[in-house]
């Protein structure tokens, strides 16, 4: 049995939006998902490139694609969702009240393309489609509604 390498660190997920909308999405994800940005966001001449978010145990680095790129196609990506027309990423987050965050979600800009359902498992969830375009899996697990 061939033993590939170990991972000696964490995966990182970066988000890409539009150029200049680093700061809208920052906003969105600290109100609807209660991230915080992690350390000092990265700037370029003042201006804010990316930032470090965390929700919940994980950490999503948002950054504004670049505007080149976006327009381009072939000087290759990343590119932003709405430069590619959808995105083939489905982000899961589990949180203690789905029908809560996702009305809140709505109020904030983003909306639904998956009604709440509840599963078999008695699990709830719905999938939202935030203002820049990323799906989330949001979940509640039946354990959190019981408690």
């Amino acid at each position: 049995m061939n033993e590939g390498p170990r991972l000696i660190g964490e995966i990182s997920i970066r988000l890409f939006v539009r150029h200049g909308d680093q700061q809208k999405a920052m906003d969105f994800y600290e109100n609807v998902f209660g991230g915080s940005v992690v350390g000092r966001p990265y700037l370029h001449k003042g201006e804010l490139i990316a930032a470090e978010m965390r929700m919940g145990a994980s950490v999503i680095m948002i950054v504004g694609a670049n505007p080149k790129r976006d327009a381009d196609a072939s000087l290759g990506g990343p590119r932003s969702i709405h430069a590619i027309g959808a995105t083939p990423v489905m982000l899961d987050i589990h949180v203690d009240d789905v029908d809560r965050v996702m009305h809140h979600a709505v109020s904030e800009g983003g909306y639904v393309r998956n009604a709440i359902e509840e599963l078999d498992s008695g699990d709830r969830v719905g999938v939202l489609t935030d203002p820049f375009g990323h799906l989330w899996v949001v979940k509640s697990r039946r354990k959190h509604l019981a408690a």
